[in-house]
């Protein structure tokens, strides 16, 4: 088991948002998180990296208790994290930023270079250039590489499609894709783009109220009108 997680809860001043979530992530899975707006799934991303304490419940990343770490300790254990917004240096140049993705992962002795380009060669033209300057789609590939390039053994992924053009979606599919399947990335993914999560992910959870409702397999997750009633607003 790559993560587990047992009734999570967690939340901000005004109360609990999360209400006992457990989910599981087996090493070398894609896991989804499926909801609408407001339901929880950005919490529990940043519970899992550690952004907000939980208030109850434990996590587990490659059988270490992690509940009670930092966010920059569960980092240097091997865990990535891409927040929604994506959250790149605007001021630094696309080569500081994949710069400072090195600094996260303790076991790492040197930066993958060959892997991001490999997948992002535009990254490679545009070291001196500041990230702000980017387009929306380039800043999301630049947020990810960024967190790829210290390789990890689990991305957490909140909403990458946001904000980014449908072709460059697509793009991102497909080298989650990839990078699973050549390199036994572990990933979990919040994501309402139902095309992309249909792509990448081999089952999900379902969210609603802080809870999980639903744990969606393969077959359910191919039947668009299953997934899409779990973004209904």
């Amino acid at each position: 088991m790559m993560l587990s997680a047992a009734d999570l809860r967690s939340g901000y001043a005004t109360g609990d948002v999360l209400q006992d979530v457990s989910i599981t992530v087996e090493q070398g899975e894609v896991v989804g998180v499926l909801g609408r707006n407001g339901v929880g799934k950005t919490t529990l991303m940043k519970t899992l990296i550690g952004l907000l304490p939980a208030r109850a419940g434990q996590i587990v990343f490659r059988d270490q208790d992690v509940t009670k770490l930092s966010a920059d300790r569960r980092a240097r254990l091997g865990i990535g994290y891409v927040p929604q917004g994506r959250g790149i240096f605007s001021h630094l140049t696309v080569g500081e930023n994949l710069r400072m993705g090195g600094l996260i992962n303790a076991s790492t002795r040197s930066l993958d270079f060959d892997l991001v380009f490999r997948y992002f060669p535009f990254l490679r033209e545009r070291l001196t250039q500041r990230g702000g300057t980017l387009s929306g789609g380039q800043q999301a590939m630049l947020a990810i590489a960024r967190a790829l390039i210290s390789t990890p053994d689990l991305l957490l992924l909140d909403e990458p499609s946001d904000g980014v053009q449908p072709s460059i979606v697509q793009e991102i599919g497909d080298f989650i894709k990839v990078l699973n399947e050549e390199k036994g990335l572990t990933v979990l993914i919040v994501e309402q783009n139902i095309d992309l999560m249909q792509t990448v992910a081999k089952r999900a959870y379902a969210l609603d109220k802080g809870c999980v409702v639903a744990s969606v397999n393969r077959e359910e997750l191919m039947n668009t009108q299953r997934v899409a009633s779990f973004l209904a607003i």
